[in-house]
């Protein structure tokens, strides 16, 4: 955003220039269409995105809303559904006509905006989130003090000025239909990657993403250590088990993601590799939806409820 108040447009920002070109030639030199893949990923977010409306609507209910974990729990499927607009729905569509940077700079460039503050700007809601569930279950009166009330909705400023600066004071990442992948260059110059670099990303990916994984070990670790003289067989025992499984599966998905995601945009890496990278961003969030589905009977049966299917 710094950079297109200071040139006066995007186009007018030296390293993001397409005027060498024409948006067809342009194509010729790095398009790749994808159709099939494009259809599938486009057609994967909506239906995310329409499973997920239906669960923010169940969680802003006065009776879940009063608790702060569903507090922090809205804001990161809001900023989810966002994220999915960009990284499976837009993406899909560009990836279907085969489009570069240079096919449509101004869409692209404020999707990489977009699609770069909401990536941090969940990271940091997780990192929120976890540190909500922890201290309710090793320090209750903490956990009190930060997060009773509208105290919560004082926490969650934090995550959203995180998430603005990367969106309007970093580079952004672009879609480049030749990888099927969003990339911090362009690719209108050669020689110039360096110019492209972004820093904080890098600490945002290894720091916040490594943090959140240790801090739901944690977690896991101390519920476990609550529950050891209960019977294996109790409700407790299975939703602990439960609880773990469902920590390690988004963790597991973002903290691949987040790797992926910076070293191909400084190293050399197989096309594979780079198409699993998108994946496990676009899986990072739409894969709660899944997991609130499977695993969080608050949610599904407040869903179940809005439809008819259960009083």
């Amino acid at each position: 955003m710094n950079e297109i108040i200071r040139y006066g447009s995007i186009q007018a920002i030296p390293l993001y220039n397409c005027s060498a070109h024409t948006p067809a030639t342009w194509y010729e030199k790095d398009g790749l269409p994808r159709p099939i893949l494009g259809l599938t990923e486009s057609l994967c977010g909506i239906i995310i995105v329409v499973l997920y409306i239906p669960m923010v609507s169940v969680m802003i209910e006065k009776e879940q809303f009063n608790m702060s974990c569903f507090k922090i729990m809205t804001l990161l499927a809001i900023v989810d559904i966002f994220s999915i607009l960009i990284n499976s729905i837009i993406t899909g569509w560009l990836a279907f006509q085969g489009s570069v940077y240079c096919s449509y700079p101004t869409l692209i460039y404020i999707c990489g905006m977009g699609g770069m503050g909401l990536w941090c700007c969940s990271c940091f809601i997780a990192v929120t989130l976890i540190t909500n569930r922890l201290l309710d279950l090793i320090y209750p009166r903490l956990g009190a003090f930060l997060f009773d009330g509208n105290r919560t909705f004082i926490v969650l400023i934090l995550p959203i000025l995180y998430g603005l600066y990367f969106a309007c004071l970093e580079k952004p990442i672009l879609f480049t239909s030749k990888y099927h992948a969003w990339f911090f260059d362009p690719m209108i110059f050669e020689g110039k990657d360096a110019e492209y670099a972004n820093i904080p990303h890098i600490v945002n990916n290894f720091f916040v993403v490594a943090v959140t994984c240790f801090m739901y070990g944690l977690f896991c670790w101390a519920l476990c250590s609550k529950l050891k003289h209960v019977d294996i067989e109790s409700e407790s025992r299975i939703a602990s088990a439960q609880i773990f499984f469902q920590s390690a599966m988004i963790c597991a998905v973002n903290l691949l993601a987040a790797i992926i995601y910076v070293i191909m945009n400084y190293i050399d890496i197989p096309f594979w590799m780079i198409l699993l990278g998108t994946l496990m961003w676009q899986l990072g969030n739409g894969a709660p939806v899944l997991i609130y589905l499977k695993f969080n009977k608050t949610i599904r049966n407040g869903i179940l409820r809005k439809i008819g299917v259960k009083v």
